[in-house]
């Protein structure tokens, strides 16, 4: 979601407030043992969040956001639901935000079928290229963005779940607004104006979590490519490569999970716009750094998370993560790597499935932030 800046007081209030707005109320809850029959009640679990947060690049702006699970009648109460995740935002200046994320887990997880649908109009941030661009250097721009992106995969293990796929991104950007006198508004960067990405690729996907919204052993291990040109209609050509790695163990109490991650992302090619370039910051990977406070060809990042319960479906985290991004590989250098720490609060808005909302604190060298959204970061 975009509500990286809000205040912590709205952050705890809507957290709060999310507890006494659990649509379908049997949604998670677990069936007794004489029942034999699996109800829809038992299947579906739909969750209702109402947001409200203040940007000074938006002023005031609310929306809702949510999460679906479900499972069919015909399905194996053990295996994974699917899911769709969604949020709408509406701002005081008429922008919008507005994200559609579903998976769907077919015949028993044979095959899996997940994508994301993006609009908005919504307000962004650029310094430039390079793991050195000053905080001087900003530049506001105002996108309008229509993105698809889709994968199908099959799963090619019986005893793992190891999946293959094809998958396709379409976006269009138009950049509607920038601050006069910058290098977007200049033309001096590629995609200065917006422009259609099409890409087709390869992902490959193996996942022995045991629970995919808050795992607490097994690994996740994703790697997936992009190959964008135009005769597949897009107005760019370059390839980007994704390596996402995850782990999850037991930590100090059999309740408390620790999670690592490594993520590596690149993008090369003759021409590609600067939107496009991998990024450094956000709700995801190295929080306290504002979404593409630093951006290149290259980007690698570590990080480490350690969770634990609190109380009744409340729960807490610290994180610590390092990263930087770097022209080519040669040039990463591992002793300067940016630093980001902080600490989180969790609410279990599905105790039967493990979803959750998160409200976290990060900072970084020279940054703070805060984002409130739903499951883990990673």
């Amino acid at each position: 979601m975009k509500a990286q800046k809000c205040p912590a007081a709205v952050i705890v209030g809507a957290l709060l407030l999310s507890v006494s707005l659990i649509v379908l109320p049997a949604a998670g809850q677990e069936a007794k043992p004489d029942e034999k029959v699996q109800t829809k009640k038992e299947v579906i679990g739909l969750v209702i969040i109402p947001l409200v947060f203040y940007e000074p690049e938006t002023e005031w702006a609310g929306g809702v956001g949510g999460l679906l699970t479900f499972r069919t009648p015909e399905q194996d109460p053990a295996s994974r639901p699917s899911s769709v995740y969604f949020y709408a935002i509406y701002t005081q200046l008429h922008q919008f935000a507005m994200q559609v994320m579903p998976a769907f887990y077919l015949k028993n997880e044979a095959y899996l079928l997940n994508g994301t649908l993006t609009m908005e109009r919504y307000p962004n941030k650029f310094w430039g290229f390079g793991a050195d661009t000053p905080d001087s250097a900003v530049q506001n721009y105002t996108p309008r963005i229509s993105s698809l992106v889709v994968s199908f995969q099959k799963r090619i293990l019986a005893r793992e779940r190891l999946y293959v796929g094809l998958q396709y991104q379409l976006e269009n950007q138009k950049i509607l607004q920038s601050d006069a006198g910058g290098s977007i508004a200049q033309g001096l960067v590629p995609g200065n104006k917006g422009g259609t990405v099409s890409g087709l690729g390869f992902i490959l996907n193996w996942d022995s979590r045991n629970n995919i919204f808050t795992p607490s052993h097994g690994s996740y291990c994703q790697v997936s490519t992009f190959f964008n040109g135009k005769t597949l209609g897009s107005d760019f050509t370059f390839t980007s490569v994704n390596v996402d790695l995850r782990t999850y163990m037991q930590g100090l109490a059999p309740s408390h999970v620790l999670a690592l991650q490594a993520f590596y992302q690149s993008a090369v090619g003759p021409a590609f716009p600067f939107y496009r370039y991998p990024q450094l910051g956000g709700a995801y990977l190295m929080r306290g750094y504002y979404a593409g406070r630093y951006r290149d060809n290259y980007f690698m990042a570590f990080q480490a998370e350690y969770r634990f319960p609190v109380w009744w479906r409340f729960g807490m985290v610290t994180f610590a993560g390092l990263g930087d991004v770097a022209r080519d590989l040669r040039h990463i250098n591992f002793d300067e790597f940016k630093y980001s720490a902080g600490a989180g609060l969790r609410f279990k808005i599905s105790p039967k499935e493990g979803a959750t909302l998160r409200a976290d604190f990060a900072f970084g060298q020279g940054t703070t932030g805060f984002y409130f959204t739903a499951n883990e970061a990673f």
